[in-house]
């Protein structure tokens, strides 16, 4: 059997941030939590991750911060942003990056893991 592929979930909403990683671990992914941006580049130094689910607006740092750290390491970590703030994409460039806005849908989201990942 195939080793599940790796997602980190961070989004300060608890129930958010809850609800899809239970989801991806219904699906067999391997689903690891962060509650910000700092808990994120904490857990990306210990990890790698073949995806990182990541809500844009958090306390401390936020996913702008994140993905530039990343880029910054060079981490082969592909990205799906989540947001209720889809207009703040566009302004720092990152319109390109797969983006689900709040409220969405589980199985939405799933597929594209499934395009990203599998």
């Amino acid at each position: 059997m195939a080793t599940p592929k790796s997602i980190l979930v961070v989004d300060n909403e608890v129930r958010s941030r809850r609800n899809i990683a239970y989801f991806l671990r219904e699906q067999n992914y391997d689903v690891e939590e962060a509650d910000d941006g700092v808990s994120a580049l904490d857990v990306l130094q210990k990890k790698t991750f073949d995806l990182m689910m990541c809500d844009v607006v958090m306390p401390r740092l936020s996913a702008f911060d994140v993905i530039d750290e990343m880029k910054s390491r060079s981490l082969p970590t592909s990205i799906i942003l989540i947001t209720g703030h889809p207009d703040l994409l566009a302004e720092k460039g990152l319109g390109n990056l797969p983006c689900f806005t709040k409220p969405f849908n589980l199985y939405d989201l799933y597929h594209k893991v499934q395009e990203l990942v599998d």
